[in-house]
């Protein structure tokens, strides 16, 4: 095990920043084991097979192509989870943890939630872990997106209900929710030039990007669909871009909703909102 985290090191060390690279070594060496990561520790002095370093060394080359290593090994961790992901959906991000945490503390007992745009399930799939007593849905535009999702849910035994939707232009199903969650595309085209190549070249632009003109498109729409299909007492909830926190409150505030509140992610940045309608 010790040659093998050698090796990860000897041949990413340039690409990754010294803490992350470490993670990376974890998720490669847990990849190619079976082990979790405490079980790294324990069976640290364990010897690779010829298969296992084989899968190693095709994840490292994929890797320095420029691929994220949730891609090149075919899974992530989320909320505690495991869960595939594979090009073509949208890799899950701590920050979207921090707002699944706030969702389980906020929702009644026996709650209807609706995930809009799910991409790799790892909302709907999670919330339906955390609480079980919830009745949990959730769509997306991308086909290829519901197919990953519902690998997810099946892999943990989760009963989410998926389905095709493009939240742009369809409406909703005829149904009220308790919770309506979203993190939805936000980041203006114009800032691609500065987003990391392993982002902007792997993952789908359809689930990252925004019109310049209108960074509020999705939250504008998700918003007025759910001012008609929330219960009483029922709230939205948003993932968005730091830039725009401020509008997104002001746009939630202008339609009515009440009880309106940002909340910072864990490196500071404007990242959550909540609103709720009475």
């Amino acid at each position: 095990m010790m040659k093998a985290q050698q090796y990860i090191f000897s041949e990413l060390t340039g690409l990754y920043a010294e803490p992350e690279l470490q993670s990376v070594a974890r998720l490669l060496l847990s990849t190619c084991t079976g082990l979790s990561f405490t079980g790294l520790l324990i069976n640290k002095n364990t010897t690779f097979s010829e298969y296992q370093w084989a899968q190693l060394k095709k994840m490292v080359e994929l890797m320095k192509s420029g691929m994220p290593v949730q891609y090149a090994t075919g899974e992530t961790e989320f909320c505690g989870l495991r869960l595939e992901v594979a090009p073509g959906v949208l890799i899950p991000r701590p920050e979207t943890e921090e707002l699944v945490e706030w969702a389980v503390r906020s929702l009644p007992p026996d709650a209807r939630v609706l995930d809009i745009g799910t991409g790799s399930g790892c909302m709907a799939v999670a919330l339906q872990y955390l609480r079980p007593d919830c009745r949990v849905m959730a769509c997306d535009v991308s086909p290829e997106a519901l197919r990953q999702a519902t690998r997810n849910a099946r892999l943990h035994k989760m009963p989410v209900r998926f389905f095709q939707l493009d939240i742009l232009t369809d409406g909703l199903p005829d149904e009220s929710w308790d919770l309506i969650i979203s993190n939805p595309p936000y980041i203006p085209h114009q800032e691609s030039v500065s987003i990391e190549p392993r982002v902007k070249d792997f993952e789908p632009a359809v689930a990252l990007f925004v019109d310049n003109d209108d960074p509020l498109l999705f939250y504008r729409r998700i918003a007025g669909l759910a001012k008609t299909h929330l219960a009483a007492g029922g709230q939205l909830m948003f993932e968005t871009h730091r830039s725009f926190a401020a509008d997104c409150v002001e746009l939630l505030c202008s339609q009515g909703f009440s009880r309106v509140e940002l909340r910072k992610d864990i490196s500071g940045n404007d990242r959550m909102v909540r609103a709720c309608i009475d």
